[in-house]
């Protein structure tokens, strides 16, 4: 898939309960993004460290040295730089995974100027059934895009007893840059010298154990049965309301998004004079960003004491999904 110029890469990654060992990282996600690249999954700490599973989503340094920098960070997500693998910036969120439970990573990259890249993350909790933001990276290149094989590996970071681990990795997926979803005909399993084992796990996964099996075995091919593309929920908006700042002379659109619906990416909404919301709207305004739910915006020639406005809001989910248009009524509020 090394070809494939994609918006979006993700991989479901599990950690059985009688493989657990301290000091494991699981990446699911290993991406080129424009002349760099990065990595995510999800990571075990120490025996005596009391902090809660964490995920990891880090981005090597771009050639041109210009820093990287968070645009967003969830409030349980730490962002700071790392080196000793090259230099970047890395980020981490103790959100508490649990084993056998079953966690897709999605990085989804976007633009909003001509400059620099976006680049978020999201994990899709499938036992809630729940997304979640922890992150978003901005870039220094202009329409950076994701690329590459999708490389995941499992890892003792610093175990010096070098105890068995296993991690379970499963349906891969790109969604190109023309909105077409693409999934790899086979997956790989390899590594270096020493004792390993690769099992195929369903039709499109491999089940990974690293450390005290005997013996390794060669580079191994597992071919992948998937569908033409995977089964999403389109987007949708929880709630929608509205209200006029007489003083600002703006009308102010704030709405809500439930933690299982696709999350958003971009938004537009429209403002009509009419109840069918029919014709040309008086006023718009769109924008790309996952974490805006409110703005406000001036509509000339307004009148509320004398009609109401109807407005409408639509959103693109980041798997490029529209919602049902959610629809209010904007009036005049008496005592």
């Amino acid at each position: 898939m090394n070809k494939i110029k994609a918006e979006l890469m993700m991989a479901d990654v599990m950690f059985p309960a009688d493989g657990l060992a301290p000091y494991t990282y699981a990446c699911s996600v290993q991406f080129g993004i424009g002349k760099s690249g990065g990595y995510c999954g999800i990571q075990k700490a120490g025996l005596n460290e009391t902090r809660m599973p964490n995920n990891i989503f880090s981005i090597w340094d771009f050639p041109n040295k210009v820093q990287l920098s968070a645009q967003y960070k969830d409030p349980l997500t730490f962002v700071g730089g790392f080196g000793g693998e090259g230099t970047g910036l890395h980020s981490h969120a103790d959100f508490g995974w649990k084993p056998d439970h079953w966690y897709t990573n999605i990085v989804k990259r976007w633009t909003v100027n001509d400059s620099t890249t976006m680049v978020g993350y999201w994990i899709y909790d499938q036992s809630e059934k729940t997304y979640r933001h922890y992150v978003t990276f901005v870039v220094p290149e202009k329409e950076a895009m994701l690329h590459g094989d999708i490389g995941s590996f499992l890892e003792n970071f610093a175990d010096e007893q070098k105890r068995s681990r296993t991690a379970v990795y499963k349906s891969y997926w790109m969604l190109t840059d023309q909105n077409k979803w693409a999934h790899p005909d086979s997956l790989v399993a390899e590594a270096g010298d020493g004792s390993w084992k690769a099992e195929k796990y369903g039709n499109d996964g491999v089940k990974i154990t690293s450390c005290g099996t005997t013996p390794g075995q060669p580079k191994t091919f597992y071919p992948t049965h998937q569908k033409d593309k995977p089964e999403i929920l389109p987007a949708s908006i929880y709630d929608l309301a509205s209200y006029y700042d007489h003083s600002q002379k703006k009308i102010f659109v704030n709405w809500s998004m439930l933690p299982t619906a696709t999350p958003q990416l971009s938004y537009e909404i429209k403002i009509y004079e009419n109840s069918s919301y029919a014709g040309n709207p008086i006023a718009s305004i769109k924008g790309t960003d996952p974490d805006l739910t409110s703005t406000g915006f001036l509509v000339k020639g307004m009148n509320l004491k004398a009609q109401d406005y109807y407005i409408a809001l639509q959103i693109t989910d980041i798997f490029g999904q529209l919602s049902p248009i959610k629809k209010t009524v904007l009036e005049e509020k008496k005592p």
